[in-house]
């Protein structure tokens, strides 16, 4: 809901308000949501604006940077007219949230220049997300340059600690938490992509709850914080500054991404505020609410040795233990033996699918599965067809030794032909194979960003503008498929990517103990359903560390589950385990994928770690508790469940593990299994323990409303 009292708008979500008076471009209050907001004028303090803009007397962080026709970068905007939208605007080009709610437009100008710069607010019915953005306008008769421009500057009293989210390839969404001091703070990406090692998604903890933050895109972003000295503290969000100077010519616009930002008590509302904002307004289509099949990618497994027999082995194996969906990854293709070659190439190799991709997945669906497939699209191997064919279609500075890294480079998306190339191809394969599921991957960062008459200062925007084009109309074109992106893992996990693939792989490191940092930190802003989550072999094929069976399954169990291996290498009684896992991940899959999600512990600095996810009507619940490592003398680990209701009793039950058999029930009140501790007293007697040196110790629990109120 959107109120007018004058030049100040109150929008308000189900449990926000925020207050905006306009011809200040100020914010007036942003917090929990208020009853009667009586007169903001009586409680104004230091200004807390929505936009910040160099000259005059103002050296703080500016929101927008303008290179003005003659050279100069000062800009004076003012307010010029305010409108209330009964329907969201979309933004040309680029992703954004979607749905039921109202927008506030904002528009000042900078009256030398005649510039107008809009900024939307949109409040959703049902969520407590705010969408914000900005566009530019030129209405000169002169040529101007874009420095900055934010998507979202939000202005904060008081002090806070910042969260940022940061890692590296395969050991993404590290938690990290710093006290905000005097002075500038940023994370940001300069790869091109939104990166393994800095998410956008941040939060803002002070003494009256936690701001979120996060940017609907997948390139170079920039996340602000600056602390000033009179108590004020501006966050900033939107496309990285660095390399960046756009032409805006006479007549024209340029859209920012979108962005969101949340306020909530704490880190769980927040979460929780998140996740049912990404399940309600980003992610799309027929897999929107859909629940997601139980797959064995053959990757792991396999790599780049395999043919029909083996191919076909797995998938007999893995439809005798319940998997769904069978996905062949990299090496179908071209001379692929090797990550050397072939990138590019997208036509069938006949020898290691015994007839052509439409053959194989023909047997595959035979057997009962449906059939998936991996591409990489927007790389090129100088070893292949493609590249002999079209040395253009390559990203190369002239003159320069490209950067080769995977021993591939990357595709000038920027450029119309290469875009139409990418979608003429890949819609070629999703069609002539008949996929129900698309893994599409990134496996480098860009280097040598250049293109043929693009300017330097241009081109990382242009790069994501063509890939957007190119996925929505791939995702279009087959709405029926189920796509997960990847990009070596992680790194571009992002909700621009959700707009269009309605999952995303987390980590390509699928080891137990680094999974449970790694998947935890990645739930804070974004729901279990778009988080791929595998059992892989053991030892684990990057740490090298192993971990039991049940224990691998449990924490996959937090994401969209999975098998990566070899399923013809196990045993009798491994295949006895993993049919018991997936029957009962089948059973409660509608909770584990789409229920409440709760973190459980503290992955990043305690010994006791894990999640539950609880059904919308709170009467099931499933949960997983996961303690680091046995320390002698001290106290048995414990954990507080969540989400459950307090005035209930539930049945509380240990799913039996193959290692752990006791599986002991009981009953308890819903408000002493979130209040109290409930003790694990025997989590240390895992029959498999010793042969699996320095594993986790895990166990899963089915928490089950008996009665309705306790008495």
């Amino acid at each position: 809901m959107i109120r007018k009292n004058g030049a100040i708008f109150c929008l308000e979500t189900p449990h926000t308000t925020l207050a905006i008076k306009a011809d200040t471009a100020e914010y007036l209050y942003y917090g929990k949501k208020l009853v009667s907001a009586g007169n903001f004028e009586s409680c104004r303090g230091l200004p807390c604006k929505l936009l910040s803009q160099f000259g005059q007397d103002d050296y703080t962080e500016p929101s927008i940077l303008l290179e003005n026709a003659d050279g100069g970068i000062s800009t004076a905007f003012t307010f010029s007219k305010s409108k209330i939208l009964k329907e969201k605007p979309q933004i040309p080009g680029l992703p954004s949230s979607y749905g039921k709610g109202k927008t506030l437009e904002l528009k000042y100008v900078d009256e030398p220049t005649k510039v107008a710069l809009y900024i939307y607010y949109t409040v959703f019915e049902d969520n407590d997300v705010i969408a914000v953005s900005s566009k530019l306008f030129n209405a000169s008769e002169k040529e101007l340059h874009i420095r900055r421009l934010a998507s979202l500057q939000l202005d904060l009293l008081g002090d806070y600690s910042v969260v940022t989210f940061e890692g590296a390839f395969a050991r993404e969404w590290q938690k990290v938490s710093r006290t905000l001091n005097k002075g500038v703070f940023y994370i940001d990406s300069k790869n091109g992509a939104s990166s393994h090692n800095r998410n956008p998604f941040v939060m803002a903890k002070g003494q009256d709850g936690v701001y979120a933050f996060n940017l609907v895109y997948s390139g170079n972003h920039k996340e602000i914080f600056e602390a000033c000295e009179s108590g004020k503290t501006r966050v900033l969000t939107g496309i990285n500054d660095f390399m960046f100077r756009w032409t805006l010519a006479p007549g024209e616009q340029f859209d920012a991404p979108e962005a969101v930002m949340c306020f909530a008590p704490d880190e769980d509302g927040v979460s929780s505020q998140m996740h049912a904002f990404i399940g309600e307004h980003i992610v799309r289509g027929k897999w929107k609410k859909k629940e997601r099949p139980v797959l064995v990618n053959n990757w792991e497994g396999t790599h780049f040795d395999f043919n029909e027999e083996k191919l076909l082995g797995i998938a007999r194996a893995a439809k005798k233990a319940g998997v769904e969906l069978f996905v062949l990854d990299d090496g179908w293709f071209g001379n692929r033996c090797d990550e050397h070659r072939a990138l590019g190439d997208w036509y069938d190799n006949i020898e290691k699918t015994g007839g052509g991709l439409k053959h194989l997945a023909d047997k595959i669906r035979e057997i009962g599965l449906d059939f998936g497939i991996w591409v990489e699209p927007e790389m090129i191997s100088e070893d292949s067809d493609l590249f002999r064919k079209h040395p253009e279609f390559a990203m190369r500075v002239p003159g320069r030794e490209p950067t080769r890294l995977r021993w591939q480079l990357c595709l000038n998306l920027a450029d119309e032909k290469v875009q139409n190339y990418v979608v003429r191809v890949i819609s070629d394969v999703i069609a002539r194979s008949g996929a129900t599921y698309v893994k599409w991957d990134y496996n480098r960062t860009l280097t040598d960003p250049f293109g043929k008459g693009i300017p330097q200062g241009e081109y990382f925007h242009r790069y994501m503008l063509g890939y957007y084009r190119i996925v929505s109309r791939i995702t279009e074109k087959f709405p029926d498929v189920l796509f997960e992106g990847c990009a070596g893992g992680g790194g571009r996990f992002d909700l621009g990517n959700l707009c269009y693939f309605q999952q995303y792989w987390t980590s390509d490191d699928t080891d137990a103990r680094k999974r449970l940092k790694i998947q935890d930190g990645t739930s804070y802003g974004y729901p279990q359903a778009t988080m791929g989550a595998h059992v892989s072999a053991c030892p684990n094929y990057h740490t090298g560390d192993s971990n039991p069976l049940e224990t691998r399954f449990n924490i996959a169990c937090g994401g969209v589950l999975g098998y990566e291996m070899d399923m013809t290498k196990l045993s009798v009684e491994e295949t006895e385990v993993i049919t018991r896992q997936i029957e009962f991940y089948k059973e409660y899959r509608k909770v584990l994928q789409f229920g409440d999600f709760y973190r459980l512990g503290n992955a990043f600095g305690g010994n006791v770690a894990g999640f539950m996810s609880v059904s919308k009507d709170k009467g099931t619940a499933v949960a997983v508790v996961t303690v680091y490592e046995q320390i002698f003398g001290g106290p048995a680990p414990a954990v507080k469940f969540k989400g459950l209701d307090p005035s209930s009793v539930y049945e509380v039950k240990a799913r039996e593990q193959a290692n752990y058999k006791k599986a002991p029930c009981f009953t308890a009140g819903g408000g002493f299994l979130m209040q109290g501790n409930v003790f694990l007293s025997d989590i240390y007697e895992d029959t498999q323990r010793r042969e699996n040196s320095g594993c986790l110790y895990s166990r899963m629990f089915l928490i089950t409303k008996v009665k309705k109120e306790y008495s």
